[in-house]
């Protein structure tokens, strides 16, 4: 996990692994907010795709590169990260040399 540090006005990050086993501890919990404010809806505003499902997903996506499993205990959002990367301009967005995982 990294912490973004400004010294002198460059940004850089510093290593914080102390971190990392608390967050992992808060990321069920974090997570169960979500799902439970996504519930069944297909996305996070009601029944149409909004910018929220898209900050939804990137904070998602962070989590899951963070701990691949941290979604296993919560179908919607899976379904929901599932939902939103086969929407054909994002497929094709992750596909292209402009995304980086």
């Amino acid at each position: 996990m990294t912490t973004s540090v400004c010294e002198g006005g460059d940004s850089c990050f510093v290593p914080q692994e102390k971190l990392k086993p608390g967050y992992l501890k808060e990321i069920p919990e974090i997570l169960k907010c979500f799902s439970e404010f996504l519930g069944k809806r297909p996305w996070f505003a009601g029944d149409k795709l909004t910018y929220v499902d898209f900050l939804a997903y990137d904070v998602l996506d962070r989590n899951r590169i963070f701990e691949p499993k941290c979604l296993d205990e919560f179908p919607n959002l899976k379904d929901f990260i599932t939902r939103f990367e086969v929407i054909p301009l994002i497929l094709l967005f992750i596909f292209s040399f402009f995304f980086s995982p």
